[in-house]
């Protein structure tokens, strides 16, 4: 195992240049954030929901634990609920993240290499998302658990790791287990290696899992207390089974949806989420099996530990498997990436300047393209960003007709609430939400629309659900359209049509 210092010079160096590149992908102007997308628009909604004194599952709807919500709950708490500040977690998110790279890469092999592990993954996969979802803080707390043990298996460091572990999953539920069976068996691996004895190795896992199990209580005791269990197991494990769970399908598989930055470089992201992790994974695990026989444990324990949790981390996702999802569990994957470089003999030089050339070309590259794709600038009520001229324009038309404050329901996609400090009116995140109708809360959300009496409705001509459209029909009126297609729907003033009852489904 390598001993370096927790920061010196060349660590602190390559984090400023990583905070660096973060910002410009971030900021057009320090004072105007771009505005950012992606599935991280559901968690600041949840955040302002609990900024307004709502509550998680009873008052809002959610299938994945609260931690999430509660970092843009209290960013929102602390700086007010402006624009700038999700690029803020978003910046100080990567910086983290970039910093466990660089330090569980230095724990096996030299700075040079570990400099191209944190380079590689800061501009393929963090400047390629920026996306702040409850994914990259879950994948967070088990890096850093990775780290406490890799300089060490001491009972405490196993607790602490187990805690963190805890407060993975408070973020993803699935998360911290998966970590946890790898560390689990990377515990019982080492105990043999060193024939320790089978009650000591039993009580080291014990300890792990012990810690993780009371973190997590702890942290989601609220809610064990007022919803129950029972609430909590269907909004986290039922519901998620039976609506979200998708499997190996031709849209988890494919292309994102939009290729505006180039088809080369939505075919080079398919293939590292799809090709190149496995094919990771699977030299790993075999250059590890042949090392390990001759006997060489202490240098390969902080492998042996990253594999075994890169391994566990892509069958949790791989379950329902998405690019995206991939990306955000590919640490590891990306410093085995490099480690292996070292198996290639005289091929590595030329590896490693082809990748930084690659790594160097493509951050100038993303920096461009947000300056020159972002170069509409227009004031909000929360605050100056920089987007698209065509976003720009259905956010000024929207600032235009409503207040800070008000309801409005954005049936598809929740960006509105936000750069608007809008409010959305309804239980659900959004009408499209998996089951919603099924479960009844399609007919609440219409009811709820009605009892506010939301006076704008905002969807695209192709959403397809019956029972709403009907809705949408008899009770609004259609008066504008953007750019985009997008249509925004007022209230009617009649009475009659407003008062006309909504029945409640048949089950």
């Amino acid at each position: 195992m390598r001993t370096t210092a927790f920061l010196d010079r060349y660590d602190a160096w390559l984090i400023l240049a990583a905070t660096v590149y973060l910002y410009a992908s971030l900021f057009a102007t320090p004072s105007t954030p771009y505005l950012l997308g992606g599935d991280q628009v559901f968690f600041w909604m949840d955040g302002l929901r609990l900024l307004h004194g709502a509550e998680v599952y009873r008052d809002f709807f959610q299938f994945t634990p609260p931690g999430i919500d509660f970092v843009y709950f209290g960013a929102f708490k602390l700086f007010g609920a402006r624009l700038w500040v999700p690029n803020l977690v978003v910046l100080l998110l990567g910086v983290t993240l970039s910093f466990v790279c660089l330090r569980t890469a230095r724990q096996i092999m030299a700075l040079p290499r570990a400099a191209l592990a944190l380079a590689l993954y800061l501009v393929f996969v963090i400047g390629l998302t920026l996306d702040g979802t409850h994914h990259w803080f879950s994948l967070l707390m088990v890096m850093i658990a990775v780290l406490v043990l890799q300089q060490g298996e001491t009972l405490a460091r196993i607790a602490i790791a187990g805690c963190l572990l805890g407060i993975a999953t408070f973020f993803t539920q699935t998360r911290g287990p998966a970590a946890a069976v790898a560390i689990a068996a990377w515990l019982m691996w080492l105990g043999a290696r060193t024939e320790q004895r089978w009650r000591d190795r039993l009580k080291r896992v014990a300890l792990l899992m012990v810690a993780l199990v009371v973190t997590w209580g702890v942290l989601s005791s609220h809610y064990i207390l007022t919803l129950g269990l029972r609430s909590l197991w269907f909004h986290q494990a039922t519901y998620v089974h039976d609506y979200v769970v998708s499997g190996w399908n031709a849209m988890s598989i494919g292309f994102p949806d939009h290729l505006s930055r180039g088809i080369v470089l939505y075919v080079a992201r398919w293939g590292f989420a799809y090709l190149a992790l496995p094919i990771v994974l699977g030299l790993s695990l075999w250059h590890c099996s042949r090392i390990a026989r001759d006997g060489a444990t202490d240098r390969m324990k902080p492998v042996v530990l990253l594999v075994l949790v890169a391994a566990a981390l892509f069958a949790e996702v791989a379950v329902s498997p998405s690019w995206f999802r991939l990306f955000c569990i590919s640490l590891p994957a990306v410093i085995l990436l490099v480690w292996l470089f070292g198996c290639m003999g005289n091929y590595e030089t030329l590896a490693t300047r082809v990748l930084w050339i690659g790594v160097v070309s493509l951050a100038c590259l993303q920096v461009a393209y947000a300056h020159w794709t972002f170069s509409a600038v227009a004031e909000l009520p929360a605050g100056r960003i920089a987007t698209t001229p065509q976003a720009a324009e259905k956010w000024i038309w929207l600032a235009a007709h409503t207040k800070p404050g008000e309801y409005l329901l954005q049936a598809e996609w929740p960006s509105a609430y936000l750069p608007l400090g809008l409010r959305n009116p309804i239980y659900l995140d959004i009408v499209a939400s998996a089951g919603a109708s099924k479960l009844g809360y399609l007919t609440r959300a219409m009811r709820e629309l009605d009892a506010k009496r939301v006076r704008y409705i905002v969807q695209s001509p192709g959403f397809a659900i019956p029972e709403f459209h009907e809705y949408l029909q008899a009770r609004y009126r259609l008066v504008h359209t953007f750019a985009d297609h997008d249509e925004v729907w007022e209230r009617r003033e009649d009475e009659t049509m407003t008062n006309t009852p909504i029945s409640a489904p048949q089950t």
